[in-house]
């Protein structure tokens, strides 16, 4: 796992209202309990990661606030949309259309381990896709914020080039760029650097810090503690489905409170 040295604490931001309402979410696959009554609040302009063990609950989490995954019950509301359902009747969740949720959907952007880009594509042709189709941005648009997102990321001079011709961390900060391009008003990130090499991970950090000093909301599912540190509003530990610790950064790592939080912070930071 790679740090991030000599980092500053996040400055004090002003925060907005609440973007995203989790409440009381459960979530099985099978028998298996992966979310067990979960709430949570995150409000505009924040940023929070979420740690845990490998099962812990954390990406199943991330995926329910996206509708990649749906719920038993409970409720999560994002930018002002109940997340893939009517308001409850009852006790029982009314499933939107499909066609619905993915337009609900278009104002959460979400980057994945892998990074997905189409590989027939240029890295141009990638970012303007979407907007383009889905959003009916004139192609001329389309690429200008295109090439202001890829001098946002790093990456200028890549323009035309394909997947295959880029490095991994490379790829990453496209796949970032991409969802960018779409406007969303929060980014849900699943450990975007867990599939890169160590030397790698600092550049695609380095963007996810400058993302949050812009004021950006996000939810980072990750293990880099670095990044913790360095951008995070609230740092919470996900243990069997359930939200066992939230702190901010300096609570966090100097007076954890969970023996849960104790445990994985010992394991984690000495490697």
């Amino acid at each position: 796992m790679a740090e991030i040295q000599e980092v500053e604490a996040p400055e004090h931001r002003e925060l907005g209202e609440p973007i995203v309402e989790i409440r009381n979410i459960q979530k099985h696959f099978g028998s298996n309990h992966v979310l067990r009554d979960v709430s949570l609040t995150i409000r505009q302009g924040e940023v929070v990661v979420l740690c845990g063990r490998s099962g812990s609950g954390k990406s199943t989490l991330l995926r329910c606030v996206d509708h990649l995954e749906t719920i038993d019950s409970g409720s999560i509301r994002a930018c002002g949309n109940l997340m893939g359902y009517r308001d409850n009747t009852g006790d029982r969740l009314v499933p939107l259309s499909d066609a619905k949720v993915s337009q609900q959907r278009r104002e959460m952007g979400m980057v994945f381990q892998s990074f997905n880009l189409f590989p027939h594509l240029t890295v141009l042709k990638n970012i303007t896709i979407s907007p383009m189709r889905i959003l009916k941005v004139p192609r001329e648009k389309a690429e200008a914020d295109a090439r202001a997102l890829l001098e946002k990321v790093g990456l200028p001079d890549k323009e035309a080039s394909f997947p295959s011709q880029l490095s991994g961390g490379q790829q990453q900060r496209v796949a970032i760029a991409r969802a960018l391009a779409m406007q969303p008003k929060v980014m849900l990130f699943d450990e975007p650097t867990s599939a890169l090499d160590p030397e790698m991970i600092s550049e695609v950090l380095d963007v996810m810090i400058d993302l949050s000093r812009q004021g950006m909301t996000m939810i980072v599912v990750t293990h880099e503690m670095g990044f913790a540190r360095a951008a995070a509003d609230r740092v919470l530990l996900m243990h069997d489905g359930v939200i066992v610790e939230e702190a901010a950064p300096e609570e966090f790592f100097n007076n954890p409170k969970s023996d849960h939080t104790r445990l994985f912070l010992s394991k984690i930071l000495q490697h």
